[in-house]
């Protein structure tokens, strides 16, 4: 994270998800996830504790190219987020830490043998994020605006869907989950 004062610091969060979804079309779905974050650390002039918090969001996806025998599909998605959690600031007191987020993101993959489905991901976006350093309430952003990676899913037909996604570029982020179909 970069503050409007050019102070830098790293955070890491761990959080834990549940995911709801409706395809409103065959082209179109919502999403909307609500969770909560478990902990982590802020680093800038120390390392330093995050608490736990809440999280949610709410996305729209497009689909505009159905995959075929020999084309990928792409899947577009805009997506709005907030956080809200604490972190043991540079007076050594533990502040809010509270997140916005929008996000554009677009993914591209293929299905092979019915069940394992790979795919690549890109994703821009731009948010403010708020906490007190120096005794000041600052205002900042992520360093990076985008994240690329990798990710698939296993389908075990009418039990359960597993997912896994590794963004290794920009933003850097890990996510792994199972789905469940209703």
């Amino acid at each position: 994270m970069k503050f409007e004062d050019d102070t830098e610091v790293d955070l890491e969060q761990a959080s834990v998800s549940a995911i709801v979804g409706y395809q409103v079309s065959t082209k179109t779905g919502l999403v909307a996830s609500v969770g909560a974050i478990l902990g982590g650390t802020v680093d800038h002039t120390s390392s330093e504790d995050v608490g736990k918090g809440i999280l949610g969001s709410v996305t729209a996806t497009y689909l505009p190219f159905f995959e075929t025998e020999t084309r990928p599909f792409i899947l577009g998605s805009f997506t709005l987020g907030h956080s809200r959690t604490t972190a043991v600031s540079d007076d050594g007191m533990r502040h809010d830490w509270t997140a916005f987020d929008g996000r554009f993101g677009l993914m591209v993959g293929k299905t092979f043998a019915e069940r394992y489905v790979p795919f690549i991901t890109a994703r821009g976006f731009a948010g403010p994020v708020s906490w007190t350093l120096g005794g000041n309430e600052v205002s900042g952003s992520d360093v990076y605006h985008y994240t690329v990676g990798v990710g698939g899913s296993f389908r075990i037909p009418g039990k359960l869907d597993l997912f896994a996604e590794v963004l290794p570029v920009g933003e850097k982020s890990a996510s792994f989950g199972m789905s469940l179909p209703l």
